[in-house]
């Protein structure tokens, strides 16, 4: 199986010393592709599968992290299709989430 390549950076380690929890570490690290540009409005943000390649983490640390995203409204759910970043400011459709 070829490698997911994402044009985002996500070149960070998680910083298992460090008291901020590892989803909101990988939340951290999407939020600066998104607000530098490098994840775009409307495109989607790397799966959970490839969050948790990238990263080493649990599905469940992938799910946490995305959720974080969602609930601060840098992202948006399209159920069955993905997860795509959000204009800011912008709330996502009834059943969207």
């Amino acid at each position: 199986m070829w490698p997911v390549v994402y044009p985002c950076r996500m070149a960070s380690e998680i910083d298992y010393d460090s008291p901020v929890p590892p989803y909101q570490q990988i939340a951290a690290e999407i939020v600066r592709d998104i607000e530098s540009g490098a994840l775009a409005v409307d495109r989607p943000i790397p799966s959970e599968s490839a969050l948790i390649q990238r990263w080493g983490v649990a599905r469940d640390t992938a799910r946490r992290a995305v959720r974080h995203l969602r609930e601060g409204g840098y992202v948006y759910t399209v159920p069955q299709r993905g997860t795509y970043v959000a204009k800011r400011g912008d709330q996502p459709e009834p059943g969207n989430e």
